[in-house]
């Protein structure tokens, strides 16, 4: 690279630098210039030295369908761009070009965002496949099967791989298995199941360690659960942790924001304290939201997603949490339209 001119008449270090600003949007046509760029965006260092210098961008990715009276909702991702406040649609995945899998699962990966499971919308069945779509390449492709069949599960990345742990089968039978997805070498592990079925169960990633959260078993269906699972990715075991989200509560609005964890409970932003193990009130929901939907972290705060009001309208606002912002307040953000479903999953790709 250094005996190379990246840029005609420029430094190699500030043609490094001018590359490195690039927005992610426009990755993909980077690569398409010469071998050279083409190189610098496929190297691992080129997002470390993004991250390094703040040039790392946040995209919020929710799954959302537009409003269709008496028709099964097509689903897309929406990806809002924080950066320029914008929203926009990816291109549909070549196997499913009407519409995602319904109640899919997504999770991001550096610059890719995996799309996991879910059911076929037109025969209903369960599906066990993989779609990633890379923000570098502005493409689509398949990945390796999930080995097993399993709807409403918890996922979540780490490390680079993604775990999938419980959920039910096609006979409503609550698991207790998980499995570990390495994308990069695009092949599944069995993990150890954990010691509890758990449907509807929530995964995130909290101080080293994965953690799935509630859920519950086949003989008590609905009844949330306040205990959790933690997996150490390095030993691969499964430890219990008693009491730690409220019971008969679902655990779907649990994100991970600078190290905290923070959720939706009684109408209210909480945070979860380590110290006391208990979810402490931080701020009031506005008023506009009343039926939550989804929640995924930006850079200065927590993107949620909800619906108010008797024409169930959609409502997307921005909490200002933690470090830096004293007191926690609310931003709306412009939606990208005023009606539809969503899904209770999202991700936010950081690159």
């Amino acid at each position: 690279m250094a005996d190379c001119e990246l840029i005609p008449s420029l430094p190699l270090d500030l043609a490094l630098d001018c590359l490195h600003r690039v927005s992610l949007n426009s990755l993909s046509s980077l690569q398409k210039v010469c071998s050279s760029w083409r190189a610098l965006v496929s190297s691992p260092s080129f997002q470390q030295t993004r991250h390094a210098k703040g040039y790392m961008e946040h995209q919020a990715c929710i799954i959302q369908a537009t409003s269709n009276p008496g028709k099964t909702p097509a689903y897309g991702i929406s990806i809002f761009d924080e950066k320029h406040n914008t929203w926009e649609y990816l291109p549909p995945i070549p196997d499913f070009p009407n519409g995602l899998p319904l109640f899919c699962s997504c999770v991001a990966v550096g610059a890719q965002i995996v799309i996991l499971g879910g059911w076929d919308p037109s025969s209903w069945s369960v599906l066990t496949s993989v779609y990633i779509y890379d923000f570098a390449r502005a493409r689509w492709r398949c990945g390796a099967r999930m080995p097993t069949a399993r709807s409403f599960f918890a996922c979540a990345a780490m490390e680079g791989k993604i775990v999938v742990a419980g959920g039910h089968d096609q006979n409503k039978n609550a698991l207790k298995s998980a499995e570990i997805y390495d994308v990069v070498s695009d092949m599944w592990e069995n993990l150890a199941d954990m010691a509890q079925e758990r449907d509807e169960c929530k995964a995130i990633c909290f101080n080293g360690e994965l953690i799935v959260v509630s859920g519950f078993s086949t003989e008590s269906q609905g009844q949330f659960m306040a205990s959790a699972e933690s997996l150490d990715l390095v030993e691969r075991k499964w430890r219990t942790v008693d009491n730690f989200w409220p019971a008969g509560r679902p655990p779907s609005s649990i994100v991970l924001f600078k190290g905290q964890l923070f959720a939706l409970l009684d109408g209210h932003i909480v945070q979860f304290k380590s110290s006391q193990n208990e979810w402490e009130p931080v701020l009031a929901l506005p008023a506009s939201i009343r039926v939550f939907a989804c929640a995924t972290p930006l850079s200065d705060g927590i993107l949620i997603v909800g619906f108010g009001g008797a024409a169930q309208s959609l409502h997307i606002v921005r909490c200002c949490v933690g470090t830096g912002c004293s007191p926690p307040s609310w931003r709306v953000v412009n939606g990208n339209g005023s009606s539809g479903t969503v899904q209770q999953t999202a991700c936010t790709i950081q690159v």
